[in-house]
């Protein structure tokens, strides 16, 4: 019996995107852990996240390509077994007080553990696609905000507990997402007829990658994974570059402001609807505005005649950073739900992989700059300038993208 015809109810609909969501945030904190603990982002390791980001740049398209044609909830199993499984190996790691030859034995297992099958948040925004449930848009739109909170949590965790704790409690909630997907998720959609091809993984993995290749030929996916991946790479910069700032205004609460903005965006378009396009319209002019005017205030700031800029930069450049993640909230959600309207259901998984691997390629961008900038000497205020560049050309993708695709809610009235 096909699953959909077990989902008649609003509710049902609602209990799985919470579900989902709740993987989306699971997974998060616990990767966050696994990677803070492992020292992934440390000079001395550095090697080891550059392998974990090229695992999971090159397989979240043919892993979630997998879902699109075996299931949702057996691939959403997997992949959070796969992030229990190095959080395990950490917590072994941690027992033998980090003993060097271990190290050396297990942080090979657990890139690829994590990169090439740990990565389910792409998989579970296909499953909040699936439903196709009224406040869809509001639904991707938390989907992303859960992300930073599950980052926000492991960073909370790691103020609160010892470090043992915090793998423990990553560790506990991550099998509570197991259980409640296996427990009470169900698929939206009937994979039975796929049973046949059970055996065909290699067909399905070129299938994948033919199908992103043949999108990205398309004018408008093209424009549109270049938009994401350039807003992206802006947004990454800003963050890590106003993180480095006075002490007063610290990584968490610069974090938590952004964070906050881009869930007031979410929050807004969910009270005042309206269609995905001018979605997309206000939240780039949103964010180009708050980024002409960051740029005009770190040039302003060092005049000796601007004593009212210098002593409130702390408050001014808050406010800015939530304006610019402000504008995320619109854009992000209303291009995700833009994208998967254009598309039949047993492409979601593919759809979604192939964002998860331009958000990973916009974080790698992101992290170049930054060590250019470093190496090379270069002054803070080129890179925001160089940030500002890169949303700009974002900007110009997405108008290209928006005429390719109109509003989704107008084609539908003339059909």
């Amino acid at each position: 019996m096909a699953e959909n015809v077990l989902l008649p109810h609003h509710i049902s609909k609602r209990k799985n995107s919470a579900i989902l969501i709740f993987c989306i945030f699971s997974v998060q904190l616990s990767t966050s852990v696994i990677i803070y603990y492992l020292h992934l982002v440390t000079n001395l390791h550095l090697l080891w996240i550059t392998v974990y980001y090229v695992f999971t740049f090159f397989c979240a398209i043919p892993q979630s390509g997998f879902s699109d044609v075996f299931g949702r909830k057996k691939h959403l199993l997997i992949s959070c077994y796969f992030v229990c499984l190095s959080a395990g190996y950490l917590l072994l790691l941690h027992l033998t007080n980090g003993h060097r030859n271990l190290y050396s034995i297990l942080v090979l297992p657990v890139c690829l553990f994590l990169g090439v099958a740990g990565n389910s948040i792409p998989i579970a925004r296909a499953g909040i696609a699936d439903l196709k449930i009224h406040d869809f848009r509001t639904a991707m739109g938390w989907s992303t905000i859960f992300i930073g909170f599950g980052w926000g949590t492991a960073v909370i965790l790691g103020f609160i507990l010892s470090p043992l704790n915090v793998i423990i409690s990553a560790l506990l909630i991550q099998l509570t997402t197991i259980f409640l997907i296996s427990k009470y998720f169900q698929d939206a959609e009937d994979y039975s007829i796929h049973k046949h091809r059970k055996k065909q993984y290699f067909r399905v993995i070129f299938k994948s990658y033919k199908w992103f290749g043949s999108m990205f030929m398309v004018t408008g996916g093209a424009a549109a994974i270049f938009a994401y991946l350039f807003a992206e790479t802006s947004f990454y910069q800003i963050y890590s570059l106003d993180e480095e700032g006075t002490i007063a205004l610290s990584t968490q609460v610069i974090g938590l402001l952004m964070a906050v903005g881009y869930a007031f965006g979410v929050i807004i378009q969910w009270i005042i609807y309206f269609s995905d396009k001018k979605g997309i319209k206000y939240g780039i002019g949103i964010s180009s505005i708050t980024l002409i005017i960051f740029l005009a205030f770190k040039v302003l700031v060092d005049y000796p005649s601007h004593i009212f800029l210098k002593e409130n930069a702390d408050l001014i450049e808050g406010i800015l950073d939530f304006l610019f993640s402000f504008g995320f909230g619109f854009t992000i959600p209303s291009l995700f739900s833009l994208m998967s309207k254009k598309l039949e259901t047993h492409h979601f998984g593919k759809l979604f992989g192939a964002i998860d691997s331009t958000d990973t390629c916009a974080l790698s961008l992101s992290f170049f700059v930054l060590y250019l900038k470093t190496s090379l000497n270069i002054e803070k205020l080129s890179i925001y300038l160089v940030s500002l560049l890169f949303f700009l050309v974002s900007v110009i993708f997405y108008l290209i993208f928006i005429k390719r695709f109109s509003s989704y809610e107008i084609e539908r009235r003339h059909e």
